[in-house]
């Protein structure tokens, strides 16, 4: 199955597992304002994401990348001509509609993020910014969704439904077998 899904017609897709889709736009930062971006990113609320706005999205992330790594024994070093915000995202469904939203439920946020990033539109939302974002968007490579076939609400519904299954667990452990059985039918079958 997963090789019928990676191959379609002698070519791979490599953005795409199941019904995911991966999403990679490298941007470069506009010299001066690495510092204010990355003080943003870090006082964004880990708890409260801004992509819990976006219901398709399993994951996403932000990164700066100052420099390459070089190691002594390299025969030439490389170096970044600027820092670079790597945008990596997993979500549901292909990247156009996906793009679609965010551009719009994120633009406070893209503002703040993008707008600091060289050759961004202003205003840094709308189909403006999906273009840039698809501009700049690098093919993943090689990507697997660990739940490719599951949509983001249906792998939160099951995580729900595990952690009541857990507590249930937790707090029947001294019932008898009547009880646990009214208990269950409660909670689960009703």
């Amino acid at each position: 199955m997963f090789v019928v899904d990676f191959v379609k017609n002698g070519l791979a897709d490599t953005n795409r597992s199941g019904q995911a889709s991966s999403l990679m736009a490298i941007t470069p930062i506009t010299p001066g304002k690495e510092a204010a971006l990355r003080t943003y990113l870090r006082g964004l609320d880990q708890h409260h994401s801004p992509f819990a706005k976006l219901p398709r999205t399993h994951f996403a992330r932000w990164v700066i990348c100052d420099d390459f790594l070089n190691y002594p024994d390299q025969r030439h070093e490389e170096h970044l001509k600027c820092s670079y915000l790597i945008f990596s995202a997993c979500h549901d469904g292909e990247i156009g509609s996906y793009l679609d939203e965010l551009v719009e439920v994120l633009a406070p946020e893209a503002h703040q993020i993008w707008g600091r990033c060289i050759n961004a539109p202003t205003p840094t939302r709308g189909p403006e910014l999906k273009a840039y974002l698809l501009h700049n968007q690098i093919n993943s490579g090689f990507f697997v969704a660990a739940y490719g076939q599951s949509t983001a609400p249906e792998v939160l519904a099951a995580l729900d439904q595990q952690q009541r299954m857990t507590d249930f667990v937790l707090r029947a452990q001294s019932l008898d077998p009547a009880a646990l059985q009214q208990q269950f039918t409660t909670e689960f079958v009703a």
